[in-house]
């Protein structure tokens, strides 16, 4: 009787274990996450597929899974952009993040092992590196690394996929603030107090450094965009009579 309830469901065809698609979706999320593009950026199938080395099929495939988390918007058949968040997104963006991220740090303070400790204060190194050389490239994937391996000690992927979903979206903004040496230095402060609260298993402390280097990201791109949309202002002529 139960048998006659069960949808006949059609043959799968056999599990391809990573592939192409899956590699070239997982190297653009990830890029788009740690800063590579920036908000606005026009791409297009055929010059990402020459970048990656891999023909546009599976890039276009992965091009239309991102654009289903709202990472990209496709203005024609094989041209697309970089999101942009409005004013209004970013402090959503940054009010889920502060919520997650500082749930997650205080998950990670009472998880880390030693061998925690050594992998956590090697990537601060290299951020440290590479905010003095005002690497900013270099900054923004290594300053990914190091939030997501803390997060990934926290245990909760539920919550850490959330918080990626946050990052995709947040993750071209970025690009914005790298260039500013006196942001870098100031981001490296939250990031030692971090690490100083997780090597010494300070699960409070752990969170509010996480809240301020995320608030201060966020205050420092809310001056760009200001000073941008000042600009922009500035420049469109004002219509009257001349004086």
């Amino acid at each position: 009787m139960e048998s006659r309830n069960l949808i006949a469901l059609l043959p799968l065809p056999p599990l391809v274990r990573d592939s192409m698609e899956d590699q070239v979706y997982r190297h653009l999320r990830h890029g788009l996450m740690a800063g590579r593009f920036a908000p606005g950026q026009r791409l297009t199938v055929r010059g990402l597929a020459d970048a990656l080395g891999s023909s546009p099929t599976p890039v276009r495939e992965a091009l239309r899974r991102l654009q289903a988390e709202g990472a990209f918007e496709f203005s024609g058949p094989a041209r697309l952009s970089v999101g942009r968040l409005s004013e209004a997104q970013l402090r959503d963006v940054r009010d889920a993040r502060v919520a997650l991220e500082g749930l997650l740090a205080e998950r990670a303070a009472s998880r880390m092992t030693r061998a925690d400790d050594a992998e956590v204060t090697q990537l601060y190194g290299r951020l440290r590196s590479a905010a003095d050389a005002v690497d900013g490239r270099t900054y923004l994937w290594t300053n990914f690394a190091f939030h997501r391996r803390i997060y990934q000690i926290a245990q909760a992927s539920a919550i850490l996929g959330a918080v990626e979903h946050f990052w995709l979206l947040v993750g071209p903004c970025f690009v914005l603030v790298a260039p500013d040496a006196a942001h870098l230095q100031r981001s490296m402060d939250a990031h030692r107090q971090i690490l100083d609260a997780l090597l010494n298993r300070d699960a409070p402390a752990a969170r509010a450094a996480v809240t301020d280097d995320i608030m201060q990201a966020a205050n420092c791109l809310s001056r760009i965009l200001d000073n941008a949309g000042n600009e922009r202002d500035a420049a469109v002529p004002r219509r009257g009579r001349p004086a």
